[in-house]
């Protein structure tokens, strides 16, 4: 019922009509009436098979990976289309509109409250995060690159920091099974200008590596990039020990990985990871080193330990030893024994105690990540160091880039997870809080009164993780510190003293706990929450890092390059047993005395820092979608992309929206379609606030508010106001019920006269075929019976040979004929000089035809006048006519009523004989033929004989030109 819907209901769209906006045409989808889940994913589905990727929600930019290249949408051009722009409304969406929006933000509040501006980049492994914080980067540069370069600024610095990616990448991300690329890491980058809005230096700082894959992948996965690089482009393979990739426990574990190796492209990365190294800054003998403890790492993994009851030893040879030793530059025999005995000290004393074999490959394992995660940090500090600030002016503005892990769930949940989905948590609360503060920014552009709306956020599941001394992370540092704290001892504590509906625990013994995140339920299984929360380093191992010859290796571990107990060290690296004694007293006193903090405390710390330093800034959120995991093009699914808004927050807009006024029709929208409540369905009141006013008072509606240009609705009034409305489209259906009634009936009764006539043709039709099968059935059975009289080898015989012709005169006539072809007049003597001298269509009957000429013989005429005679006759009318091309006749029979007149060719023969072509019957003369054909049908399935000659019309004689020829 059309008509009946169009009362009530939203327009927004009517196909068809001008001035109404289409799916996938709205750029901001808060611009939406009504902005529903449902909604989000439509708009988001029809723009993504359009090839536009991104859209606004607010000014919140979507940009779901597109897994292909889209024709110019990054180049020059769109960078001059988004520089300055007025407003995010001025272009189309885009990335690069987000970056030019913070620049003006930065630039236009130099002296207002929020100066600073920060973009948080969120998403899924695959999502597109990385290229997003790249673009918006890289645009940033090109807007302060117009304003030219900063006084005491670092030479080439924006190079610098474009170029730093690859260095960055390949230490930080690595291949999972959701992402080829996929960083391993969060990342906060921040760009200082100083109030010319130059670029004076950049500060990186990194959360969180995932440390654990340098020891394991899961299949399909691998290493960090570098392992694979580093192979592949370095020359001097003995200088650090390398020698097959497939020989090194840490990268073994993926045979593609090994095999891409030696690809182009991978020994293009290598090149692109010295040339950043260049120009940032690095110096040759850093890289070495560096290289020379990524080396150290691999040979560490390949330490094999065997054990035998309580005491652990060492299975590998001793040369893999040595090129553990000689890449750290440590004594190797200290370095032996810390693998394997631990030293404990007791009242004053210390005792050397052996490891298990579990403990010892435990020991060995978390070394292995702890010189990496050291390594990785090492970087970003030298990073900062050569890319930071050189001024220490403290006038500056910045803008910060957050390219951060999403959401994690996975079979197996522990505390990394735990962590990485605090975090979201974290800035979800962000999120949630820029959200409210956009709808209530909404409102006073209205005029809306919005203090009475609530919104409900997170704070009470951050308080059940953060809180202090009773929250999850703090009973587990609790416990970290306890000596005989175990995993389910820490269990026992959060059931104890954590209830909340946020918090469930099975009801059997699985040592699990269930979190109600924002983004779904995440179970965590505690097996090795707290040695992950403790992260403690075996103290001999400690010792020997710290006696390395290795100045960077020993930095990162704490040491001092000239310490005192190095003036004794034997060997390479130095660390005879008296130097590793004292080495280990100092790390265990310096151990003590810092009261080592928890993984949990420090990641903690990070992100109370990180959240403060956001909350002083004005906030872009760029959310990453990935809508398949099969990477491919043109592919988008609906309950894959539902998923990940719901992980990045975005439904959280349309849920805030449900709790306060959902519904924001604009006055004229409004006024259209519920008009009806108040006013008459003909009249037309302006689009007023007062109109509307009048039509909510009188539908009883309560609660809502009327802006300037729109009507603020809560999610109730709209079955409030459809219920309103409801008697006017049943009366509408109604009407439109009867008048379809009439429609259909005048329809149906033109429909059966069409039919009534269709029938009559068809009957028509088919009685023709009917008489046209009949008359083939005759014609068949008359040749039938005419086969049946011939001898058995008729069709055997051979043709028998033309008879020439005798007639001298028709000889000759012939002969030019067939070398000009026949004319007119040719024919005309033909008949005068051969035929008439034979009699052919003379009469000896004085009551014949013309001048002595049977009343059916006629001279030279056409086909077409032939018919015109015949047709003023009765069937069964003939003529017989000269032809005017040929030496011959043509005989016309009109046979049947309807007009249908049958025209046959009569031949002369070579010996003067006279056929019907196509009978086999030959005849003496014409009148012979005639006659004979008077009485015989000329085919046996004509209707009649040659009945009445057709003659001549009077006034017109058509033989005048054969007799006086």
């Amino acid at each position: 019922m059309a008509a009946a819907m169009s009362i009530g209901a939203p327009t927004d769209f009517k196909r068809g009509i001008k001035n109404t906006i289409a799916p996938g045409d709205t750029d901001n989808l808060t611009d939406l009436e009504n902005l529903t889940e449902d909604q989000l994913l439509l708009e988001l589905t029809v723009r993504y098979k359009a090839d536009v990727i991104y859209t606004y929600v607010g000014d919140i930019l979507c940009a779901v990976n597109p897994f292909k290249s889209i024709p110019g949408m990054y180049e020059e051009s769109k960078r001059k289309a988004y520089s300055g722009m007025a407003g995010l409304s001025d272009q189309p969406p885009h990335i690069f509109a987000s970056a030019d929006s913070a620049f003006s933000s930065m630039v236009n509040n130099l002296k207002g409250e929020k100066p600073n501006q920060v973009c948080v980049i969120s998403g899924e492994s695959g999502a597109g995060k990385t290229e997003s914080a790249k673009l918006f980067l890289r645009h940033i540069i090109h807007l302060s690159n117009k304003s030219g370069v900063a006084e005491g600024a670092v030479g080439g610095l924006e190079d610098k920091i474009i170029d730093l990616n690859p260095l960055l990448e390949a230490f930080g991300n690595a291949q999972t099974l959701m992402n080829d690329n996929s960083s391993r890491f969060g990342k906060f980058t921040e760009l200082r200008f100083d109030f010319e809005q130059h670029i004076t230096g950049a500060i990186i700082r990194e959360y969180l590596l995932e440390k654990s894959r340098v020891i394991s992948q899961c299949d399909g996965e691998r290493n960090f990039h570098i392992f694979y690089i580093f192979f592949a482009g370095i020359e001097d393979k003995e200088k650090f020990g390398l020698d097959d990739p497939m020989e090194h426990r840490l990268i073994n574990n993926n045979e593609d990985a090994i095999s891409e190796i030696t690809l182009p492209r991978t020994k293009t990365m290598w090149s692109e990871l010295n040339k950043c190294f260049n120009v940032v800054g690095f110096t040759e003998m850093e890289t070495q080193s560096l290289f020379h403890v990524l080396a150290g790492v691999l040979h560490l993994g390949d330490v094999e330990i065997g054990g035998e009851g309580e005491n652990a030893y060492l299975v590998s040879a001793d040369e893999i030893l040595r090129k553990v030793s000689e890449q750290f530059q440590i004594n190797m025999a200290p370095f032996q024994e810390a693998l394997v005995v631990q030293t404990i000290t007791t009242r004053g004393e210390s005792v050397a105690r052996h490891y298990k074999q579990a403990d010892a490959e435990d020991a060995r394992d978390a070394l292995c990540k702890a010189i990496y995660e050291k390594l990785f940090s090492w970087i970003f500090k030298r990073v900062n160091e050569l890319l930071g600030p050189k001024s220490k002016s403290m006038e500056y503005s910045t803008i910060s880039i957050l390219d951060i892990f999403g959401f994690e769930v996975f079979d197996s949940n522990s505390l990394e997870q735990l962590l990485i989905n605090l975090a979201n948590e974290q800035l979800q609360a962000f999120f949630n809080s820029h959200i409210f503060e956009m709808e209530l920014a909404e409102y006073a552009k209205e005029g809306i009164d919005g203090t009475v709306i609530e919104f409900s956020d997170n704070s009470e599941l951050l308080a059940l993780l953060l809180g202090k001394p009773i929250g999850l992370l703090a009973l587990a540092d609790e416990e970290a510190r306890v000596p005989q704290g175990t995993d389910i001892t820490m269990l026992g504590k959060l059931k104890m003293h954590l209830k909340s509906v946020s918090l469930t625990y099975p009801r059997g013994d699985d040592p699990v706990f269930t979190i109600n995140h924002y983004a779904g339920n995440v179970t965590y299984d505690v097996e090795g929450f707290l040695d992950k929360n403790r992260d403690t380093l075996a103290v001999d191992l400690v010792a020997v890092m710290r006696l390395s010859g290795l100045p960077i290796l020993e930095e990162l571990f704490g040491g001092t390059t000239d310490s005192k107990d190095k003036k004794g060290k034997k060997g390479r690296g130095g660390g005879d047993k008296l130097a590793l004694r004292k080495s280990v007293k100092k790390v265990k006193r310096e151990m003590d005395k810092a009261n080592k903090q928890t993984l949990a405390a420090i990641f903690k710390g990070s992100l109370a820092s990180l959240i403060a330093e956001m909350n002083m800034c004005t906030p872009q959120f760029v959310r990453c979608i990935k809508p398949n995991l099969e990477k491919a093009p043109n592919l988008f699914k609906l309950e894959m992309v539902t998923k990940q808004l719901r992980y990045t927050g975005m439904l959280e807009t349309t849920r805030i929206r449900k709790e306060g006024y959902s519904h924001r029709p604009t006055f004229t929208d409004f006024i259209n379609r519920y008009k009806v409540i108040a006013f008459g369905l003909n009249t037309q009141p302006p689009a007023t606030a007062q109109s509307c006013q009048a039509i909510l008072a009188r539908s009883g509606c309560k609660g809502w508010q009327v802006g300037k240009t729109k009507v603020f609705l809560r999610y109730f009034h709209m079955a409030e106001l459809a219920q309103t409305l409801l008697p006017y489209p049943t009366a509408a259906g109604h009407i439109q019920t009867a008048a379809r009634c009439f429609v259909a009936r005048t329809q149906l009764k033109d429909l059966l006269a069409a039919k009534r006539r269709q029938d009559e043709l068809m009957a028509s039709f088919f009685n023709k075929c009917h008489r046209a099968c009949d008359t083939k059935y005759e014609e068949l059975k008359v040749l039938s019976e005419e086969d049946s009289t011939r001898p058995p080898d008729f069709f055997e015989r051979k043709a028998k040979a033309a008879k020439s012709i005798k007639n001298k005169t028709m000889k000759r006539m012939q002969k030019q004929g067939n070398k000009k072809g026949i004319s007119r007049a040719q024919s005309v003597k033909w008949f005068k000089e051969v035929e008439m001298t034979k009699g052919a269509g003379q009469s000896d009957d004085a009551g014949g035809g013309s001048d002595g000429f049977e009343a059916w013989f006629h001279g030279i005429i056409s086909r077409k006048d032939s018919e015109v005679l015949l047709l003023t006759k009765s069937p069964g009318a003939f003529l017989v006519r000269v032809s005017e091309t040929r030496f011959g006749y043509s005989l016309s029979h009109y046979i049947e009523d309807g007009g249908r007149i049958k025209h046959y060719m009569i031949d002369v023969l070579g010996d003067g004989q006279y056929q019907v072509v196509g009978n086999a019957k030959l005849f003496s003369s014409l009148n012979e033929l005639v006659g004979f054909h008077q009485r015989h049908r000329i085919v046996a399935t004509d209707p009649v004989c040659l009945i009445e000659p057709c003659g001549q019309v009077a006034g017109h004689d058509d033989l005048e030109e054969i007799k006086n020829a």
